[in-house]
């Protein structure tokens, strides 16, 4: 017997649902974000790479400019652009704001089985940095455990505090291992490994 296919959304519904989701939550507007965007997406490509037409002109319409790139955005969100193209994906994902930026990155690496860590966590001046991140996560872990543990007992009760028990298990699996791997280079034994 085969097993029930399992059909996951596309990377770009992932990554349009957190968009949204800040928009609402922070109160932003579109073109703002979309400014962000676009100055990510020209920092991050050369002249010759870009397929998405933003623009940011120094000197020049700062409104003309936000309008446009708005357009560009709001066709995207929309669905009347049906795709989301590779090199605009990362500009997106890394112009949202956090939180929604790292639970976007965990969504999207979820769907391949992966455990997302930051590069930069892991870099030399982060070491001290590691420890905190480290007791921070693991004091989240423990504030989303709190209510599904109260009564003693994990069950079906307990399925609205899911979602926020698996993220934080997640961050504080990623910030352990970020944790060991500073530990490894620190210690020299990076090429024993």
């Amino acid at each position: 017997m085969k097993p029930k296919p399992h059909f996951l959304p596309k990377r770009q519904t992932v990554i349009y649902g957190f968009t949204e989701q800040m928009l609402r939550d922070t109160g932003s507007n579109r073109r703002s974000f979309a400014m962000a965007v676009a100055d990510t997406y020209l920092s991050l490509l050369g002249e010759d790479d870009r397929e998405v037409p933003f623009r940011i002109t120094l000197g020049g319409d700062g409104d003309a400019d936000k309008k446009h790139n708005g357009q560009i955005l709001g066709r995207y969100l929309d669905g009347v652009v049906k795709t989301l193209p590779a090199d605009l994906e990362d500009a997106w994902v890394l112009s949202l704001p956090e939180p929604y930026r790292s639970s976007c990155e965990r969504e999207l690496a979820r769907r391949r089985g992966i455990l997302p860590i930051r590069m930069d966590a892991i870099e030399t001046v982060a070491d001290t940095t590691g420890v905190g991140q480290l007791m921070k996560d693991f004091g989240d872990l423990c504030a989303a455990i709190s209510p599904a543990v109260a009564d003693g007992v994990i069950d079906e009760k307990d399925r609205p505090h899911g979602h926020k028990i698996i993220n934080e298990c997640d961050d504080m699996v990623i910030s352990a291992l970020t944790f060991r791997k500073a530990v490894i280079r620190a210690m020299g034994l990076e090429t024993a490994r």
